[in-house]
């Protein structure tokens, strides 16, 4: 399924795409020149495209959970959020809680960024 055009994700930024898979809003990273999709932080469904890349990671900007862009692993559990209506502090406790966020094959064909879905 084609996702945005190459041009569309400037190296080192994240990029927010219309493309949905399950109800899951698909993300887009060019890291290195390596073009990766993942899916929603599996947290609060934050929008990981929008969060603070650093190397291979990427800060959820929502609850500050991070991620290993490449492989979708949780690297640090969410730092507060707001639970039943008191905040909870995370830390690195709750990094086992979190699931993987999902992550998307991707090619580039014709300066299109293809992500499959699968």
């Amino acid at each position: 399924m084609r996702a945005a055009l190459i041009e569309d994700v400037p190296l080192g930024h994240g990029y927010d795409t219309d493309v949905e898979v399950d109800g899951e809003m698909v993300g887009l990273f060019n890291i290195d020149g390596i073009i990766y999709a993942l899916g929603e932080c599996s947290h609060e469904q934050g929008p990981l495209c929008q969060g603070r890349i650093d190397g291979h990671k990427v800060t959820c900007p929502w609850h500050s959970a991070s991620f290993d862009i490449t492989t979708g692993e949780c690297l640090e559990g969410p730092v507060a959020c707001r639970v039943t209506g008191d905040v909870a502090i995370g830390g690195a406790e709750s990094i086992g809680e979190l699931d993987r966020c999902r992550v998307f094959e991707t090619r580039i064909e014709d300066g299109y960024i293809l992500v499959r879905i699968g």
